[in-house]
């Protein structure tokens, strides 16, 4: 009998399964898929694919077991042929045999674009307590993850010399993540990284348009009924650095090929201090609706991720996972030299985020220098905000941080957002004539050195040129 079925892993309860077969087929969905029964002879055998990452390294293994449904014990003398394939390129096509019905490969990323497939050695101590098959694949194809595709055939079992026919013939695929990270320059919150956690396969022409503040990146994708059958979950994650106010907005909404997703299929999730991690999780029947209002798919599958509004409230959740901060002010326009009204809104992150009652210590850094500090307490009203006053200094220009502390006491409990003053639109940028005449001049010889630099610095003090 053939079986066909696609499983991936994901992050917790989003690990990405899906899979199609002739019969009925399980599995828990955390790492692990488990075929449906067979007979073999008078025993009912079940085959199990897992995938596992090993702690600190790179190396990958994907386990393969035969074993009696109801017993759970392995069979003997399994012969396994197993072809791998990534992007339809071929890896490699082996046979191996397993005397207890278990094969290891561990998929060991080197710089080599041949693969090299090699069963390691088992001494008899070790054979009693791991796998009698375990084989070390290395190439450079296991560098990245992505969808690799494997063809099973099992043609013994029991005893090498009974010989199963047909033979038990199953196509797999397994979604390793990959994760790519991309710098980009923001003309007012300076050098970002953002990275993008892919469950499916790897993503192509990441970009980030920071007029309309819209990550988007493509992915490879067959949008027929056939694949989005066997395809039961679709995961992406968005790695955002918490430096990066633009995008650390109280929600983020996801559009794919251009459709505007519900909000039930993203979760924001601040509880690193250093990065926010944007959840994205589509289900079968939402491939399916999303297929039904295309017009033309091309074989891909375009995310984008973008602020559920324009500016405001910023929001971030305090370290020890109690307190959520949303942060709000007035002008939204920041700027040196004025005053702003800070509008604070503390919830408990374990009730639901209802408001509370809770008293902080706030801190307004810029550069290396604290210019203002403040203790204060939240409302812990819907219709109200604890409100700050602060007088920006005539020469704070850029992003300043707010960093609150000790929330309800707890000195685990802070956190940090970013807010612009004399936020620069991106419309907004140009070089003004007069730069422009000074540097044909310059060239020229007409003007001297100190009188271009004079130039240089007027850039550098409105951050159209940005100096780390």
């Amino acid at each position: 009998m053939k079986y066909k079925y696609h499983l991936s892993f994901g992050f917790l309860f989003c690990a990405l399964l899906s899979f199609s077969s002739v019969g009925d087929s399980y599995g828990h969905g955390l790492g692990s898929e488990v075929l449906p029964p067979e007979l073999i002879g008078s025993k009912m055998v079940t085959l199990e694919v897992s995938s596992h990452d090993i702690p600190d390294t790179d190396t990958r293994e994907i386990y393969f077991s035969l074993y009696e449904t109801d017993t759970g014990i392995t069979v003997k003398d399994v012969t396994y042929s197993i072809t791998a394939e990534k992007e339809n390129k071929l890896l490699f096509d082996e046979t191996f045999q397993s005397d207890d019905g278990i094969v290891v490969l561990k998929l060991i990323p080197t710089e080599s674009q041949q693969i090299s497939v090699e069963e390691q050695s088992v001494d008899f101590f070790s054979s009693a307590f791991n796998p009698n098959k375990i084989v070390d694949v290395k190439g450079n194809a296991f560098a990245t993850g992505g969808l690799y595709n494997f063809k099973i055939v099992i043609s013994t079992a029991e005893s090498y010399s009974n010989v199963i026919f047909p033979p038990l013939d199953y196509d797999v695929g397994i979604s390793i993540p990959d994760k790519t990270y991309h710098d980009i320059n923001d003309v007012n919150f300076g050098q970002q990284q953002l990275g993008v956690i892919t469950y499916y396969s790897q993503i192509e022409n990441f970009n980030y348009d920071a007029k309309n503040r819209i990550v988007s990146f493509l992915m490879p994708f067959d949008w027929s009924i056939k694949n989005i059958e066997q395809t039961l979950i679709v995961h992406q994650e968005l790695i955002i650095p918490k430096t990066f106010g633009d995008l650390m907005v109280e929600s983020i909404l996801v559009n794919v090929n251009g459709i505007q997703m519900p909000e039930n299929l993203v979760t924001v999730d601040d509880f690193s201090n250093k990065n926010r991690m944007v959840h994205f999780v589509m289900g079968q029947n939402d491939l399916l609706n999303i297929s039904n209002k295309l017009q033309n798919t091309n074989d891909k599958m375009m995310f984008e991720f973008s602020p559920a509004q324009n500016d405001l409230p910023l929001s971030n959740i305090t370290e020890n996972g109690q307190y959520r901060i949303n942060l709000s002010w007035q002008p939204q326009n920041v700027q040196s030299g004025s005053w702003t009204t800070f509008m604070v809104d503390v919830t408990d992150v374990f009730l639901l985020d209802r408001p509370v009652l809770a008293n902080y210590d706030l801190s307004i850094i810029y550069g290396d220098k604290t210019i203002f500090q403040k203790n204060s307490t939240s409302t812990g009203l819907k219709t109200e905000y604890d409100m700050i006053e602060f007088l920006v200094p005539d020469d704070v220009t850029g992003p300043i941080i707010l960093q609150f502390e000790n929330l309800g006491g707890n000195d685990l409990a802070d956190a940090v957002l970013p807010v612009v003053v004399n936020r620069i639109s991106i419309d907004e940028i140009s070089i003004p004539a007069w730069i422009k005449n000074n540097a044909g001049w310059w060239a020229d010889g007409q003007i001297d050195d100190n009188s271009f630099v004079s130039g240089i610095q007027y850039l550098v003090k409105v951050r159209i040129i940005k100096v780390s």
